[in-house]
């Protein structure tokens, strides 16, 4: 299976709002996505976990601390509170009013956009010694399958395990890995892994031409991220140049203009 996300010679990279565009609006909100669509993005990127009552929700951090006006573990609180609350002051006051959204709220808004979807199922990293969320990766599918976006809709995650759930689960669901790096003696070995997954979501600094040329070998698009606004110029026309088929920003109307001039 060859990855529809691989670009063509001649073809600029994808842009990714990374969620959506949180260095021009609160992140993982509705203004962050229409504010990346509006700057020309070919996918917006956002996090998705679940409320104490099982409700997956569009936010990044595990606490509600840093984006909203609430306090507490997401795990542990109730959408019906988490509805409530402010998620844009944090950015600006001219935000206040935004709302986290639900991943159902979300897709019923995305039926009408033309971006592609990029959605990474967060779970606890092991280290913070919290258990799985063993029922995130059905909870998401079952609300993309139904919302009949599963073509436009890619799933990531530094959790492979999830990937490998969710393909098991949905054999027609795209899918790709996020990983820090490093330099691995093998750069396919976390592909290798999970079979059937599309592509490496690679921090950029550890992408070489190494890396993009054995994952196009394979089949698989190679996706930079991590590269923090503001982007080097100089840096966005090298990835290019190693040939990487997509990369994020969190300020995506740069980007865009970046990769549209090259």
């Amino acid at each position: 299976m060859r990855s529809p996300y691989i670009r063509s010679p001649g073809q600029r990279p994808l842009v990714v709002g990374h969620r959506g565009a949180l260095a021009l609006a609160p992140e993982n909100t509705f203004a962050a996505f229409r504010r990346a669509i509006a700057c020309g993005v070919d996918a917006i990127e956002f996090d998705v976990q679940r409320t104490a009552d099982g409700v997956p929700i569009v936010i990044h951090d595990a606490t509600l601390d840093r984006t909203t006006s609430g306090h507490g573990r997401v795990r542990e609180t109730r959408w019906r509170d988490i509805r409530e609350l402010d998620a844009g002051s944090h950015l600006s006051p001219d935000h206040s009013g935004e709302r986290v959204p639900s991943l159902e709220e979300l897709l019923a808004e995305a039926r009408g956009w033309s971006v592609g979807l990029v959605l990474e199922l967060k779970q606890p990293w092991p280290g913070d010694d919290r258990p799985r969320d063993e029922g995130l990766v059905a909870a998401a599918c079952d609300l993309v399958r139904a919302g009949g976006l599963l073509d436009r809709t890619l799933f990531i995650s530094f959790d492979h395990p999830s990937i490998a759930e969710m393909i098991s689960r949905e054999p027609a669901a795209r899918t790709a890995l996020l990983t820090e790096g490093p330099t691995l003696v093998d750069p396919l070995a976390p592909a290798r892994a999970v079979p059937g997954v599309l592509g490496l979501h690679v921090r950029w600094q550890w992408i070489s031409r190494t890396v993009i040329d054995a994952a196009h070998a394979a089949g698989l698009h190679v996706h930079a991220w991590g590269h923090r606004h503001p982007q080097d110029p100089l840096v966005v026309r090298r990835l290019i140049g190693l040939g990487v088929d997509s990369l994020s920003a969190d300020a995506p109307d740069a980007l865009v203009a970046l990769v549209s001039s090259r």
